[in-house]
């Protein structure tokens, strides 16, 4: 079940939600309104991304952690990644997310519903 991580740098415009399989950060303008959310899913296994912002729309990545040697650490960076299940997504995220905000949830749901609709299959 997400739960939310408090932040204490701008608490009221971005919001993290967390738990075994899903990260979900979201950003919200001065009035509230949602701007842009990154959805990341199986976050413990191939972790990928579903973002959504305003101005730029839909992305899909994979998450590569960087961590192909145990010499280096380097930071976590979004490869582009083709095919979003959106189905597989929104079956998961919709009984994940009853907790949370629910003008959160009712918007990361309508634009995966959304996503589903542009690019169906």
């Amino acid at each position: 079940m997400l739960t939310e991580i408090r932040l204490k740098q701008d608490e009221d415009r971005k919001h993290w939600f967390q738990d075994e399989y899903f990260d979900l950060f979201t950003w919200q303008d001065a009035t509230g309104e949602i701007t842009s959310f990154q959805l990341c899913y199986d976050r413990l296994g191939e972790e990928r991304v579903i973002s959504w912002d305003c101005e730029r729309g839909f992305g899909h990545y994979r998450v590569d952690d960087g961590e192909s040697s145990p010499h280096k650490n380097m930071s976590p960076v979004f490869v582009k990644n083709g095919v979003f299940s959106s189905e597989e997504v929104l079956h998961r995220f919709v009984p994940s997310s009853k907790q949370i905000s629910q003008d959160i949830r009712n918007f990361v749901i309508q634009k995966l519903t959304e996503h589903k609709q542009l690019h169906p299959g």
